[in-house]
């Protein structure tokens, strides 16, 4: 698991016009809320973009240290962007507690080559990138690996097949999918015959009077 650190410093300026002002200036108005309370922070936009960086795709614990207050481990709850630009609006951290279990979101590695894929001709189908997992935050793994070697044609990997690190549960329905490895011949057959049951749109010609 990735550690990281971002300094930031407490604000006093709410309303649309200061956040207008704040980014503007470079700053991205921010927010830290547990334990501790709720706080509204100021973070410096090429500091967080050094981060986020940093973190990559996984998951990761960060050190919010508060100019002259105190420092709060924290995971990234949420990150708001503008639809047009894509600049920063705003970003919501959620303080831990090295005692308690969190609840957050861990990056899926797959890696290897699906025998189904490399022997049989078959195609890999990613039903999804990211699991939910619960644990304490010294046990937060950055990722969890898929192998997929194994994987052939009408197998399936499920939620419950994935190996965790010791500490760590995953959350959601077991049963749900992961990863599969479909037979291309079923699908071209597939497409065939909806073309096939699809009647043709007949040409009207128009009346003249």
């Amino acid at each position: 698991m990735k550690h990281l650190k971002l300094l930031v410093t407490k604000r006093n300026e709410f309303g649309r016009g200061s956040m207008k002002r704040l980014r503007a200036s470079g700053k991205v108005p921010a927010v830290v809320y547990g334990n501790s309370g709720t706080m509204a922070l100021t973070v410096d936009e090429k500091e967080l973009k050094a981060l986020l960086k940093e973190k990559g795709h996984s998951a990761s614990l960060i050190d919010i240290e508060i100019k002259g207050d105190a420092t709060h481990l924290s995971d990234i709850a949420d990150i708001q962007r503008d639809p047009v630009s894509d600049k920063f609006l705003h970003i919501d951290f959620h303080e831990v507690s090295q005692s308690e279990k969190m609840t957050t979101v861990v990056p899926l590695e797959f890696f290897g080559e699906a025998v189904g894929v490399k022997q049989n001709g078959g195609i890999l189908d990613i039903s999804r990138h990211e699991v939910t997992v619960r644990c304490l935050p010294a046990d937060l793994p950055s990722s969890i690996r898929v192998d997929i070697n194994s994987l052939d044609i009408g197998t399936i990997v499920h939620l419950s097949d994935l190996a965790v690190p010791s500490g760590v549960e995953l959350l959601g329905d077991q049963a749900s999918p992961i990863v599969s490895c479909n037979a291309v011949v079923a699908e071209e057959k597939t497409k065939e015959a909806v073309t096939t049951e699809t009647p043709a749109t007949e040409e009207v010609a128009p009346k003249t009077e």
